[in-house]
């Protein structure tokens, strides 16, 4: 099983008409597999910050700006996407965490198609993406670089 996947049903023409406008192009992919990522992320941080309140550090507080500082950063990632996706007529109506992973069921269109990540996979992009946003060196610790 891969742990990318996309399939896809059409509501009305089975082929695609050569010369016509692509169905749904990389980038709209690309902006799908965000918007199923980005509220991880967000989840992701929301808890590490109510984790570190009540631990008994010297200053809590500069360790919960910087989370904060990377979950406003996502969010606007996120508003950002919305509209993108809006305006290029994707519509996300559907997603489910399940126990293999996230899955999503959108419209490109007028195309239905469905999305899904393993949590493998969607582990590896939240530690990647938020390496990003807290401004981390993406490489894992001890890890040879050129």
């Amino acid at each position: 099983m891969t742990q990318l996947s996309e399939s896809f049903t059409a509501n009305s023409k089975s082929k695609p008409e050569r010369n016509a406008v692509p169905l749904q192009t990389e980038e709209e992919l690309h902006w799908v597999k965000e918007m199923v990522i980005l509220p991880v992320i967000l989840d992701v941080l929301e808890k590490d910050i109510h984790a570190l309140q009540p631990l008994p550090l010297k200053m809590p507080e500069l360790y919960i700006q910087v989370l904060r500082r990377a979950q406003d950063q996502a969010s606007r990632d996120l508003s950002r996407l919305r509209r993108e996706l809006g305006k290029r007529g994707v519509k996300i109506y559907d997603q489910r965490r399940t126990t293999q992973g996230i899955e999503a069921s959108y419209v490109c269109r007028g195309y239905h198609y469905r999305f899904s990540m393993l949590w493998g996979l969607v582990k590896a992009e939240v530690a990647q993406r938020l390496s990003v946003y807290l401004g981390l060196d993406a490489a894992p610790a001890g890890a040879l670089r050129p």
